[in-house]
């Protein structure tokens, strides 16, 4: 059943989620559905102490929502298995996370890619959290509540490191393997060449047209693809047929 409102407090769940992801990312399998793999959680405690409902909410509600689509769990477990470093990681598990998470996207593209603010604090977040209930994107949530999800919004860009521990916007630039990985995700879900520039994904990683642009130039020149553009129409030669394909030859 769709949600009413585009706005949820799911994020409370995990925020972040980085090391939980980390690990139950290295205990997928190929042959796992989500009850197999749900069941393999609970029989190993993969999560240390946390309670059969707590492990149940976390490997349900957080990770099966952020990552459970097609084949990207073992994607990225080949990615880190290959020696891709936790910062990058971490850009990685971003996009998913704003990509599952409405509220959070929004706010790290309207607030945190904001060029004109240097901080964000909890009154900025709970502002933010205020607009969105009176256009509706959001329930009206009690006044503990719109102060518990503003503060889920903060910590989740702290753990993503685009905000410090002081809450000012930090110097935040993707990793080129990133781009890539997300150039051909993109790719290979079916949109035109002219269409990869309008993809949200790139606000997310706080790039604007012409960076990613010239990050799409610059990643073009180790063999990746052939990239063409005209000022107007992005044009790509594309080398590889899948993501699997992709991973193996770009991630060593």
């Amino acid at each position: 059943m769709k949600e009413k409102y585009p706005y949820n407090t799911n994020l409370a769940k995990g925020t972040g989620f980085i090391n939980e992801t980390l690990e139950l990312l290295s205990f997928v399998e190929d042959i796992d559905d989500k009850k197999s793999f749900l069941n393999k959680c609970l029989r190993s405690n993969i999560l240390g102490k946390s309670t059969e409902k707590r492990t149940k909410d976390i490997v349900s509600l957080v990770f099966f929502d952020r990552y459970w689509k097609g084949e990207i769990p073992q994607q990225l477990h080949s990615i880190r298995e290959n020696g891709f470093g936790l910062d990058g990681m971490k850009q990685l598990f971003l996009v998913y996370t704003a990509r599952a998470n409405p509220i959070f996207k929004d706010f790290v593209v309207k607030m945190v890619g904001n060029k004109k603010k240097f901080q964000i604090l909890t009154e900025d977040s709970l502002s933010f959290i205020n607009d969105a209930i009176s256009i509706g994107s959001a329930p009206s949530w009690s006044d503990t509540m719109r102060k518990r999800v503003s503060s889920y919004l903060i910590s989740c860009c702290k753990d993503f490191g685009l905000i410090d521990k002081q809450g000012g916007i930090s110097l935040f630039y993707p990793d080129s393997f990133v781009v890539n990985y997300f150039l051909h995700e993109i790719h290979f879900t079916g949109l035109d060449d002219s269409q990869i520039l309008t993809d949200e994904t790139w606000s997310i990683l706080q790039l604007n047209n012409d960076e990613t642009l010239r990050e799409i130039e610059k990643i073009s020149f180790n063999g990746s693809f052939i990239y063409q553009y005209s000022g107007e129409l992005l044009r790509i030669s594309w080398k590889y047929k899948n993501m699997n394909e992709f991973i193996k030859n770009e991630c060593r």
